[in-house]
């Protein structure tokens, strides 16, 4: 390979990198914007507006059944062997025939016209006839319009309902991508928090450690002294370690909720205390089924299973149309002579210019009246009429449920908030305990081991206390929920 070859391929492979890193966009964002950009970017909220727009056609479907249609039709048909007709001889041999009476009365009037016909009746008495020309050419244009269909004004009435179904169901897709977004961003900022405060510890543990090293230099201290530091300290870095790779997935599962993409880099604004200061302890003493938007969905459903039912029944009803058709045909011995004129002169000199297409047109209704169908329309109205019991079924059972699940989360907030009080309480109490062994320590009143003791408690007491915080956010989180707060 040459070099110029080399150098060029270096060039590309050193510019990857700055160009995969511009690509990557950095978001701050506070919890009430990550909601906001969730609610435009994730494919299930997505899917609810396109199910919207989906809807919406479906309606139109319905109603342009009603509407007047227009349909072009156009054949061809090349007859290789045509229909036959009897011939001549065979209505003069019928007597009782119409055909032989007309002849008879002609022959009658005119002898001229009686010898005619018996001449060519004696001639082609053997002969086959055909009325049919080989090639045929058929056109139409026919408007049709619905007059009367009970299933028709029926799925008129649904049409507003199913508008009404797609539009909840956006609704409820909203709320659910809220809570999972909201939660998320809970869990990321608290695993944020825990982070800070480890590494907030790290840092007076790396004092003291680097202060008992002098002193230990000095022969002032024992070496178990250190070693016990060291012990906290590496504890420490693990356990820093173990809480960013979770603060990590933490935040990557943030960003799938949000629809956003993984290796984009997403900065929480808001802090656990910011979270925590934001929420309402305030609850309302009841609660109200009718602010769940589930069951005014369930309701629709049920409101739409009604007019399946009565579809169903409108099945026995007649159904009447109206039409107008207006058309074309030809017939030629060839293709050619279907689209030629001639000029056919008259006795009386007269000329006109004649073609092969005759036109046709007629208007008229169509009423298609159900008169039996072995039952089959009774069983399918049966089953609607069960699956719609169903349906109500379905409704008491949310009812209680709904009811079951804000008891048991009210249940859980309460006991998030006492939970909450008493790790705060711990977490003080174990940072007062930490702070008055670390000032014994440095006066050489106390030892490492009460140090490192309380230096652990305080650190568990820390995350138990970002933990109760957490706890009660998402309980808020569940109770809002349950009572149907959007």
């Amino acid at each position: 390979m040459r070099v110029s070859t080399l150098l060029v391929l270096f060039y590309i492979l050193a510019l990857v990198p700055p160009l995969a890193a511009q690509q990557a966009e950095v978001k701050a964002l506070t919890l009430q914007e990550a909601v906001r950009f969730a609610l435009q970017n994730t494919n299930t909220a997505k899917n609810a507006r396109l199910n919207e727009e989906l809807v919406r056609a479906r309606n139109w479907e319905i109603t342009a059944t009603g509407l007047p249609t227009l349909n072009a039709e156009f054949g061809y048909a090349y007859y290789y062997r045509r229909p036959i007709s009897p011939a001549f001889n065979m209505f003069f041999a019928d007597t009782t025939s119409a055909q032989s009476k007309i002849f008879r009365h002609l022959a009658q009037q005119d002898p001229v016209i009686g010898q005619i016909l018996y001449q060519n009746a004696i001639a082609s008495k053997d002969m086959e006839f055909s009325f049919v020309l080989p090639h045929n050419i058929n056109s139409s244009l026919t408007i049709s319009q619905l007059l009367f269909d009970g299933r028709y004004l029926i799925g008129l009435k649904a049409t507003r309902d199913f508008s009404k179904t797609a539009r909840l169901q956006t609704e409820l897709s909203d709320i659910e991508i809220k809570y999972n977004v909201t939660k998320a961003y809970y869990q990321a900022a608290a695993a944020s928090e825990i982070v800070r405060l480890l590494n907030q510890n790290l840092q007076i543990i790396e004092k003291l450690l680097s202060d008992t090293r002098a002193v230990y230099k000095e022969g002032l201290l024992e070496e178990l002294d250190v070693n016990r530091l060291e012990l906290a300290e590496a504890q420490l870095k693990s356990q820093i370690n173990l809480q960013k790779q979770l603060a990590k997935v933490a935040l990557d599962n943030l960003k799938f909720q949000m629809g956003m993409r993984l290796n984009d880099e997403l900065v929480l604004k808001d802090n656990l205390e910011d979270l925590r200061a934001a929420i309402t302890l305030e609850v309302e003493p009841k609660f109200d089924i009718n602010k769940r938007p589930e069951k005014e969905l369930l309701e629709t459903a049920i409101k739409l299973r009604g007019y399946d039912v009565a579809q169903r029944r409108s099945g026995h009803f007649p159904t009447l149309f109206a039409y107008l058709n207006y058309g074309w045909q030809a017939q030629a011995n060839s293709l050619r002579q279907i689209f030629e004129t001639t000029v056919i002169t008259y006795p009386d000199g007269d000329t006109r210019r004649q073609n092969q297409w005759f036109d046709q047109g007629l208007v008229g209704v169509t009423l298609k009246v159900p008169i039996f169908d072995s039952g089959s329309r009774m069983a399918s109205v049966k089953q609607a009429k069960l699956e719609l019991q169903k349906m109500q079924n379905d409704l008491e059972n949310f009812k209680n449920a709904a009811e079951l699940q804000y008891r048991a989360y009210r249940s859980a907030f309460d006991a998030a908030l006492i939970e909450e009080v008493n790790q705060q309480r711990a977490a003080e109490l174990s940072e007062k305990i930490f702070k008055t062994n670390q000032i014994k320590y440095k006066e050489g009143v106390g030892n490492s081991f009460e140090l490192v003791q309380s230096e652990n408690d305080f650190a568990t007491n820390q995350i138990k206390r970002v933990q109760s915080v957490l706890n009660l956010l998402n309980a808020k989180a569940d109770l809002d929920k349950a009572m149907g707060i959007r």
